[in-house]
């Protein structure tokens, strides 16, 4: 797990970093004045750029980390500069490597180039406003808790640096501006749908690489003997296990009028030794700052942390306080199933399947249906281990599982459609040409 690669310092944000941007964008330009002089691609350049400008003036600034002042770790936080997140670079790569083996098949098979770029640059942007929107929804509370002033829970909503992000809204985002896109020119739905359906596939596998950095998508708890992998302080995985009382060897349930937990068994350990007992409700809170910071540090400076344990006892008494220091909790988490890894490996091979299914076709359309098919299925099993969202709707199932059914219906429906009144006369014929929009 690595969140965070490095970090760009306070003082190279704003105007140096535009400059930068400047002097990129004018070689951008240049090549692609000597290719299509003023001509759609490079005049739409332009407004590209000016997004960029205004994100590296107005937004950049606004998303520095604040984070621990290594030479006095318990005093005020410091502002440490604008994170270069490994979640974010992995999701760069994705889109770099998907659109690379998408626009090798097009140069295969004579298909216009150009207009690709133009559909993966709108289908990016909807796609991350779309997997965002999904996880606000999903995740609601987290952002429009009671008391929370409207600024703060957009300024949370717009805060992407640390994840947050769900493959199928992504998925329906990118799905509508591709529509959109194809209504103005006269490109190829199906076909179109087919070729850029791997390169999907494979931006998935490397943005899950981008989740096992982030330590988010976290699977359950392992049972010995299978594969697992365990996460540092400070980690999801690490602060759930954390706040259930698990790395204190007690086992509980959510509690139903309050945030405590309701005390079920007390295994040797923390726990015990800090007198929680059965029937006793707690409350466990850390900052994953501080935890991350000293579980990393020698065991002298650890003694110094300490987390909160609340317990609350059955027969009725006030809330006491009872304080752990941070040496005496592991360094790691419980292992878990290796769920990122398992999702990369699954969008890795749908990635080749689709690949080699193009010539295998009878509809254009078909490969996009196939990814509908087989995607939902793999991620609603994957979904049975992980442990980072609950059941919906009365039921054990999460909703990324009842999305799963959902889009394993229209995928079958379409695949049936597009078999029984699509056709490809050659799959390496080349298209109609667009018409410019």
């Amino acid at each position: 797990m690595q969140p965070t690669l490095f970090f760009i310092p306070h003082q190279w944000l704003g105007w140096p970093l535009l400059i930068v941007w400047l002097i990129i964008s004018a070689v951008i330009v240049g090549v692609l004045y000597q290719r299509h002089r003023w001509g759609q691609e490079t005049v739409g350049f332009f407004p590209v750029a000016a997004i960029v400008a205004g994100i590296i003036l107005f937004v950049l600034p606004n998303v520095e980390v604040m984070g621990i002042n290594p030479t006095a770790p318990l005093g005020p936080m410091i502002s440490r500069g604008l994170a270069v997140r490994g979640y974010g670079v992995c999701m760069l790569t994705a889109i770099v490597a998907g659109m690379g083996i998408v626009i090798y098949r097009c140069k295969q098979i004579g298909y216009p180039v150009d207009p690709i770029f133009t559909l993966a640059f709108w289908m990016v942007i909807a796609g991350v406003i779309g997997a965002r929107l999904f996880f606000v929804v999903q995740k609601r509370e987290l952002f429009f808790a009671e008391g929370v002033p409207l600024s703060a829970s957009l300024a949370a909503v717009l805060n992407m640096t640390e994840g947050g992000l769900v493959v199928y809204g992504s998925l329906f985002g990118a799905s509508i501006a591709a529509f959109i896109f194809f209504f103005r020119t006269k490109l190829p739905v199906w076909k179109t749908a087919d070729l850029i359906a791997p390169g999907m596939a494979l931006g998935l596998a490397i943005g899950r690489i981008g989740c096992l950095m982030n330590g988010c998508c976290w699977g359950g708890v392992c049972p010995p003997g299978m594969p697992s992998i365990t996460f540092p302080a400070g980690a999801a995985a690490y602060m759930q296990h954390l706040s259930n009382g698990e790395l204190l060897g007690v086992t509980s349930h959510p509690s139903e009028s309050d945030y405590s937990r309701a005390v079920v068994s007390v295994a040797p350990g923390i726990g015990a030794e800090i007198g929680i007992a059965v029937g006793d409700r707690i409350a466990i809170g850390g900052n994953p700052e501080l935890l991350r910071f000293f579980s990393a540090s020698n065991d002298s400076l650890r003694d110094v942390a300490h987390i909160d344990v609340g317990i609350n006892a059955g027969d009725g008494s006030d809330m006491r306080v009872q304080s752990v220091p941070i040496s005496k909790l592991p360094r790691r988490s419980l292992p878990v199933h290796p769920t990122q890894i398992y999702s990369a490996l699954n969008a890795l091979v749908l990635c080749a399947v689709l690949w080699c299914f193009w010539h295998y076709r009878k509809s254009d359309g078909e490969a996009f249906a196939l990814m509908l098919i087989l995607y939902p299925i793999g991620r609603f099993l994957i979904e049975i281990i992980r442990d980072d969202e609950s059941g919906q709707f009365g039921t054990t199932f999460t909703i990324s599982q009842w999305v799963s059914v959902f889009t394993i219906a229209i995928g079958f429906v379409l695949f049936a459609y597009r078999r029984g009144f699509g056709n490809v006369k050659d799959p390496n014929a080349t298209p109609i040409t667009p018409a410019a929009s």
